[in-house]
């Protein structure tokens, strides 16, 4: 049996849109990083596969794959994709499911065909991102000791540091004051114990007549120098800086953007002819067509050329819904 489930994923790296002809197509939109709550992790954006079973026109975009990796003709690959066909529809019939290795699983819910994808990250983008778990970069405290201290043993300490703060205070206290304000080491015969007492007052002796006639001896004239002082003045002068003014540099610089161009695509041919027959066979319909450059061994047919992706989808649903055509969107 044709295994194509790689040529398909490969496919859908560089594609929107890959047509297995006669049975849908496998879309591929954008979806950007998510975060899930469950498992506190933040994951790479990606590509969500859906399948649209209305897409079954033949594009050759997968037949002509098929053909360059099995080295056969165009329609030998389309003749293995018609089979390959059969054998899905009979599993569907019998099964009612139908798995595509690497992308997801095709099944039938109440006769309605469903498509659910199982395949890996296809966004080219986020190649080797991985999902991120923010409680990885979570900080943990280390717990704190407690100690329990009971008032008994805070009030003995308590009490056993003021008494030797208070006996520290008063030995110091005598040690300074009995030899500056007692007699004991200069006069001991003049020493009394109550001199000991700093709260003791001595009486000294007041002068009954005081002379105030009594000649001055000896006083020398004090003479005071002026010193004066000169104040030192720095004078700082303002030199004129000159100050070259930078020029804005040309706003007139004209930038060219390269803007995204996007081809509704209704066929993919390797045989040139086949382009051209479907061509003129669409402007018997009055929908004019053309022939794009021959890129990578196939032939492709436009309807339609467009500067914003939102007006080539708007002209799928057209051609779609007055012409039964299906198609898809290159960008280049």
């Amino acid at each position: 049996m044709l295994d194509i489930n790689k040529s398909i994923l490969e496919l859908l790296k560089i594609h929107d849109c890959v047509i297995f002809p006669n049975l849908g197509g496998f879309v591929a939109q954008y979806s950007p990083a998510k975060y899930n709550s469950s498992n506190t992790t933040f994951n790479p954006p990606f590509k969500q596969i859906l399948f649209n079973k209305n897409l079954t026109n033949n594009d050759g975009l997968l037949v002509n794959a098929i053909a360059q990796i099995h080295a056969i003709s165009f329609q030998e690959s389309d003749k293995k994709l018609s089979i390959l066909l059969d054998n899905i529809n009979n599993e569907l019939d019998s099964k009612g499911k139908y798995l595509f290795e690497g992308i997801g699983m095709l099944f039938r819910n109440q006769g309605v065909l469903n498509f659910k994808q199982q395949s890996e990250n296809l966004l080219l983008d986020s190649f080797g991102l991985k999902p991120i778990n923010i409680s990885e970069f979570s900080t943990t405290k280390p717990a704190k000791k407690i100690i329990h201290l009971t008032q008994s043993s805070i009030s003995k300490s308590k009490i056993k540091n003021w008494s030797a703060a208070a006996a520290a205070t008063v030995i110091l206290f005598y040690s300074a004051w009995i030899p500056i304000k007692t007699d004991l080491f200069n006069d001991s015969k003049s020493f009394s114990y109550s001199d000991l007492n700093p709260f003791n007052y001595k009486k000294t002796d007041t002068p009954t007549h005081i002379n105030f006639n009594s000649p001055i001896k000896n006083i020398e004239p004090i003479s005071i120098q002026e010193e004066k002082i000169k104040n030192n003045t720095t004078i700082v002068e303002e030199s004129n800086l000159n100050i070259n003014k930078v020029s804005p540099s040309n706003p007139n610089i004209n930038v060219a953007i390269k803007s995204s161009n996007f081809e509704v695509i209704i066929g993919s041919f390797s045989d040139e002819s086949n382009a051209k027959k479907l061509i003129k066979k669409l402007s018997k319909k009055s929908l004019k067509a053309r022939q794009l450059a021959f890129i990578k061994k196939l032939y492709r047919v436009s309807a339609g050329k467009f500067t914003r992706k939102e007006n080539a989808i708007e002209y799928q649903k057209t051609i779609k819904q007055k012409f039964k055509i299906s198609s898809w969107i290159l960008i280049n």
